[in-house]
């Protein structure tokens, strides 16, 4: 794992605003980003699940995907997908190697700073794609977007998920300030699909994209035995089975499709919508990991997605005992998140997660301590344990495993589940 962990040194070196380093690593490998067509998506819940719909839809209609996502789940590898499939091992370790190399070289001749890690590994996701000549990709932000670095694109169209309240310390402490840096990757003469929006956010896209297409202008659903219609301007869709759960889910069902009918006119192709929505692949959203007990994994790492978690636990697990097992980034609002759910919550245990800006066991209970709710601070493999015990000690008892995306990589580090329960291919 040499070629990972080099590159994993480069995330404490923090986070660098300013596309000069991007452009000029571009530059110097004859900007492959400029060889591929691509779709943009920023936002701050949901980019993830549009995405992973946009590209099921493309894939099903017989083009060349590329998919570029962060974080991954279980592997590196995950973050670079070329029509559903995870970019082999050895590749990727060789194509870490020759990039980094690369762009220590191209950063010193040109006297820049040295590239930060989400800066390499944007740059080998362009420069992957471009190699396999995919038809089109799908690149989701990191963070933000004015300053994010995959933002040098010029894109078939921009789609901007729902806007709230996440990584205040590097994007804003308002609304409008967070949507104005979202905004960033909107390009001139190329559409932008936007979710709906609170007010304060809509008026910054607006000011941004006057011809900002709103996917509730566009797109009206309804529920027929457990499928979704879909009527649009374009027309309608026989009822699709989504695999993806919730209601947050319908709203990143309407931003895809507004988005997918945008490009369909741009291309002048019609899409299998049908075939591509039933068979979207995205693990790590309300993924059952066990049934004796029931145990769920969420990676809900926010305020906006910890209240999109509590409405499907209450659908699907109502009248039942629900306990936590949480883990945190420190750059989070801890404090909102477990305001939210405690109310819902029997039993929280906080773990201690063991990445950057990882968030101790004990960090969490000293926040949930000032707010009046008991935590129990322990390792992931005791929580993990208690937790269990608890669960099997009453009927209708359910384990919510939350808080962050990197939680899944440690269930699987730690032995707990096994790394097919996030299989990443659809």
């Amino acid at each position: 794992m040499h070629a990972y962990e080099q590159l994993y040194r480069r995330t404490t070196e923090g986070i660098q605003p300013g596309l000069e380093v991007i452009e000029a690593l571009l530059g110097a490998l004859d900007h492959p980003e400029k060889k591929i067509a691509t779709i943009h998506i920023a936002g701050t819940n949901g980019k993830g699940s549009v995405a992973a719909m946009i590209e099921s839809v493309l894939r099903s209609s017989g083009l060349k995907t590329g998919l570029y996502t962060s974080p991954h789940l279980i592997h590196f590898s995950e973050r670079y997908r070329i029509n559903g499939a995870p970019i082999a091992d050895k590749r990727l370790q060789r194509m870490i190697l020759a990039m980094e190399s690369f762009a220590d070289q191209v950063c010193a001749e040109q006297g820049l700073r040295r590239a930060t890690f989400f800066e390499l590994a944007t740059l080998m996701g362009f420069h992957y794609f471009a190699e396999e000549h995919v038809d089109i990709a799908i690149i989701e932000t990191g963070m933000g977007g004015r300053w994010d670095a995959t933002n040098v694109i010029y894109p078939l169209c921009s789609v901007i998920t729902h806007i709230d309240m996440d990584h205040m310390e590097f994007l804003g402490e308002t609304l409008r300030e967070i949507a104005g840096e979202k905004a960033g990757i909107i390009k001139e003469g190329r559409p932008v699909i936007s979710a709906p929006q609170q007010p304060e956010a809509e008026a910054v896209l607006r000011a941004h994209a006057p011809d900002l297409l709103l996917s509730q202008e566009h797109v009206s659903m309804s529920m027929q035995g457990g499928r979704v219609k879909l009527e649009t301007t374009h027309g309608s869709y026989p009822p699709i089975a989504l695999p993806l759960k919730g209601e947050h889910q319908l709203e990143n069902l309407a931003v895809a499709v507004c988005a997918l009918e945008v490009i369909s006119d741009i291309l002048q192709t019609p899409f299998a919508m049908k075939a591509g929505l039933e068979q979207v692949c995205w693990p790590g959203r309300f993924m059952q990991l066990s049934s004796t007990p029931e145990v769920v994994y969420d990676g809900a790492h926010n305020v906006a997605a910890a209240r999109a978690l509590i409405a499907l636990l209450q659908a699907y697990y109502a009248g039942w005992q629900i306990g936590f097992v949480l883990g945190f980034l420190k750059d989070k609002d801890m404090g909102g998140y477990l305001k939210t759910i405690a109310s819902q919550a029997t039993k929280i245990w906080g773990v201690t997660l063991y990445a950057h800006r990882g968030a101790q066991a004990e960090e969490i209970q000293q926040v949930a301590s000032a707010l009046g709710v008991e935590v129990v601070p322990l390792e992931l493999t005791k929580a993990w344990g208690e937790a269990f015990t608890w669960a099997r000690g009453a009927e209708k008892r359910v384990i919510v495993v939350a808080g962050s995306l990197h939680l899944a990589e440690a269930l699987v580090e730690e032995q707990l589940v096994e790394a097919s329960s996030f299989a990443v291919v659809g």
